[in-house]
């Protein structure tokens, strides 16, 4: 049995940075996955000055197996400096930042000045040092030939759905100096709030953030407005909303208040503004690299690229989905399918089986008000090293699911991938037969990396099972013999998702897929009666290297060019399709889940004649 779990199972603390640095490694060394690498205590926070940030951690972080960037965090630059832990923990729970952070699940850093004159130039270098360390995951490090894990980031909580709180002094300072500095402190923070402090008319904001702003200078609004390049405005309930008419996330909401109710404006902030927002890391440098674009020249110019780039989430409050309602709801059962165990092979650990998984169902779904067979359902495949709820809330799987209203089931399948292709369909169908709701002709899967290799042994195995398969950044491998006699009868729609930057599937040093990439669109265009190629040509169709019935190429979320290929059978039922991104990396990217969506839900399988039926 695999026996994951991905919560620390920890009470809650409020602790000094010291106290966190003497208590992380023999935390995360027993979390799922801390025995892998050695845990370490992170170099560069040996000389932090003492006494200037105190950490509280809420019940039961998230953690192991990467699934701590689940985590929420909260930045939080005080007005002036709490001697004793009390006196902070104390002013946080009156600004409501406790029963906040509660509800999300995380941590709450409190960065104080050095002393209540206020913050200097030092404190910046502090702030680059402190967040480097702690906002980020699996960070490793070299000693004497090991790889080595620092624990305090996993102990404290993740990266992505991070936040930022200033109050007079400490919002004067992150004006003055977070607001201009590099992509690392200022950029990787999907919200930032300020309750009243200056800014310096020479100071420009580095790169687009949402911002609260409350009791804010004139400076301050407007060089938050430039940096999001807001064109539009509206005003409701005492805010103002100024906004980018193209790219809504970026935007800036101010308020007047006079009666001194600074938690009130945070939690507003929050639960209606960042909450929704994430910040994501999908490229290896903010350059744009030249090879990526010629394919393209003379089409869409290639968009200015962030290094942290900001996306749309569906938050998890209590465990439910704000978008959607949809119950989030982790099981573990040792014993439905202790009788197919996993055998030798890559990515396997021989003697483990399917025991742990995340059911994410819409209400009326769980107490049985939608009809019988009406809600689509997604199976969907965590990638090596993934955590399942990460990967569907990093993909933009959750987002999609809330708002379209469908069902998702997402398996822990490290360790037992080999064996994909006959224990998740039996999977899918306990699912069917536990949910009278969800539709067996809507029934799709898709996966990321490892988790598209499970997608391929599934749909080589059982493709009557499903309308639709959408494996992402994972070539054609290991597929069996029997695949071939199978599709003889049986067409099944298959769209291959990619990136510019990913190892996995691509040959960046061409700008095409590699090998099993090109295997892919021969295999299942022949499975799904469509000719297959005899050469590639990528100098006549660029990216795709053959022929093909229709092309896409769009703009997501201002930063990301995208290009989608689909490839028809002989009835124009398009049946094959490419789609690529450009600058990704092989890594989780919010936009996925819409993607791949976009081209499942065109597809159902005619359960009494077995044949797929396609609506535009």
């Amino acid at each position: 049995m695999l026996n994951y779990w991905n919560r620390q199972d920890n009470p809650a603390t409020f602790e000094t940075l010291e106290e966190v640095r003497a208590h992380a490694v023999g935390v995360t060394s027993r979390l799922p996955g801390g025995t892998f690498f050695t845990q370490i205590l992170n170099p560069a926070l040996e000389n932090y000055p003492q006494g200037l940030v105190y950490i509280y951690r809420s019940p039961n972080l998230y953690g192991g197996e990467t699934g701590a960037r689940n985590n929420t965090t909260f930045i939080v630059f005080a007005d002036r400096r709490f001697e004793t832990k009390e006196a902070g923990m104390a002013w946080l729970e009156e600004l409501g930042l406790i029963r906040l952070i509660n509800e999300a699940v995380g941590t709450v850093l409190l960065e104080m000045p050095a002393d209540d004159a206020g913050y200097t130039e030092d404190d910046l270098q502090h702030a680059y040092v402190l967040h480097n360390a702690l906002l980020s995951q699996k960070a490793f490090v070299e000693i004497d030939g090991r790889r080595c894990v620092p624990a305090e980031s996993e102990y404290c909580g993740g990266y992505g759905k991070t936040y930022m709180f200033g109050v007079g002094k400490g919002a004067t300072f992150m004006n003055n100096f977070v607001a201009g500095s590099r992509d690392e402190l200022i950029g990787r923070v999907a919200g930032y709030f300020t309750y009243g402090g200056e800014m310096s008319e020479t100071v420009t904001v580095s790169q687009y953030v949402p911002a609260f702003i409350v009791n804010g200078s004139s400076a301050a609004i407007r060089k938050f407005r430039d940096a999001n390049g807001t064109d539009a405005y509206s005003f409701s309930d005492g805010v103002e909303h100024f906004y980018n008419q193209a790219l809504p996330l970026r935007q800036v909401r101010t308020a007047e208040d006079s009666g001194g109710n600074v938690g009130y404006w945070m939690e507003k902030a929050f639960r209606s503004m960042f909450m929704f927002l994430q910040r994501s890391n999908n490229i290896p440098t903010k350059y744009l690299e030249p090879r990526v674009t010629n394919c393209y020249r003379g089409y869409v110019p290639a968009p200015p690229i962030t290094r942290f780039a900001l996306s749309a989430r569906n938050p998890i409050l209590n465990g439910r989905t704000v978008i959607g309602d949809l119950q989030v709801t982790f099981v573990h059962d040792s014993e439905r399918f202790s009788d197919m165990k996993s055998v030798d092979g890559p990515m396997a650990v021989p003697g483990d089986y399917l025991d742990t998984w995340y059911e994410v169902l819409p209400r009326d779904v769980l107490d049985n008000t939608a009809p019988e067979h009406s809600v689509p359902l997604l199976l969907a495949n965590h990638g090596g090293g993934d955590d399942h709820l990460m990967f569907l809330d990093e993909t933009g799987i959750l987002l999609t699911a809330g708002r379209e209203h469908f069902a998702v089931a997402a398996p822990m399948h490290s360790g037992i991938t080999v064996i994909a292709g006959e224990v998740l369909p039996r999977f899918v169908k306990y699912m069917l037969d536990k949910y009278p709701a969800l539709d067996p002709e809507r029934v799709w899967v898709t996966g990321y990396s490892m988790g598209g290799w499970a997608t391929y042994h599934i749909i080589a195995r059982h493709p009557e099972m499903f309308a639709a398969a959408a494996p992402m950044a994972m070539p054609l491998r290991d597929l069996p013999d029997s695949a071939e006699e199978l599709y003889k009868t049986i067409d099944l729609p298959a769209m291959l998702i990619s990136s510019t930057n990913d190892f996995a599937a691509w040959d960046a040093e061409n700008n095409h897929l590699n090998e099993g990439g090109r295997d892919f669109l021969q295999t299942y265009c022949k499975f799904n009666g469509i000719a297959p190629v005899e050469e590639f040509d990528y100098v006549k169709y660029p990216v795709i290297g053959r022929p093909y019935d229709s092309f896409r190429l769009t703009t997501i979320n201002g930063e990301w060019r995208n290009g989608e290929w689909l490839i028809r059978n002989g009835r124009g039922i398009p049946m094959i399709g490419l789609n690529v991104t450009e600058y990704l990396m092989h890594s989780l990217w919010p936009g996925y889940g819409d993607i791949a969506y976009g081209f499942l839900r065109h597809y159902r399988r005619d359960l009494r004649t077995g044949e797929v039926v396609y609506t535009p």
